[in-house]
Formats: C-alpha cells, structure tokens, sequence
C-alpha cells in the first residue's frame, strides 16, 4: 500500500471516526471498505496519526476499552470542514474539467 500525505491521512481517519468509535483495526477495515479507490494509511502511518490527533485533542481513546478512539467535539468540527472543502475543491475541479 502507497504512503499518503499527513492532512490525508489524518482526515480520513478522522472521517472513519465520525460515526463511531473504533479500534485501529477497524478503521483500517472501514478504509478498505468504503475508501475503495482513494490511498489508504499503512498501519505505520494510522498509529501514528492516532497519536498525533489524540495529542492534538481531536481524538480521544474510550473510557473503559483504551483500544477504541472517538472524535473530541474539536474533531468533530474539523472532519465536518475539511469534508465540506473538499467538497467545493471538487465541484470546482469538476466545472474547470467540464469547461
């Protein structure tokens, strides 16, 4: 699997999170499974991103089961803005292309 940029990286992971709490195992399931044709994260880079966005106090690790991360409300709010950038950055890609 190729290597993706850090911002990637760490917003695809927070997107896996944004409907539950999972482990790195099943984010990286949830990658494969809905993420298809985008670059996924090795399990080097997931970990490392996890601890990142934990020490950034997006993520958070569940109380009870360590394993198991979730989106702080911070994170929350920055998945929802970097999935609506990208949104406009690829409708205006779309409408260059189409012109």
């Amino acid at each position: 699997m190729s290597t993706i940029d850090r911002e990637r990286c760490d917003t695809l992971v927070l997107a896996a999170l944004e409907s539950s709490a999972r482990t790195g195992e099943e984010i990286l399931d949830h990658l494969a499974r809905t993420a298809r044709r985008t670059a996924r994260p090795s399990v080097r880079q997931l970990w490392t991103s996890l601890h990142r966005l934990e020490r950034n106090r997006l993520l958070r690790r569940v109380v009870g089961d360590r394993r198991r991360f979730r989106l702080t409300d911070t994170g929350l709010r920055v998945v929802q803005a970097r999935v609506a950038a990208a949104r406009a950055y690829s409708a205006a890609l779309e409408m260059v292309a189409a012109s």
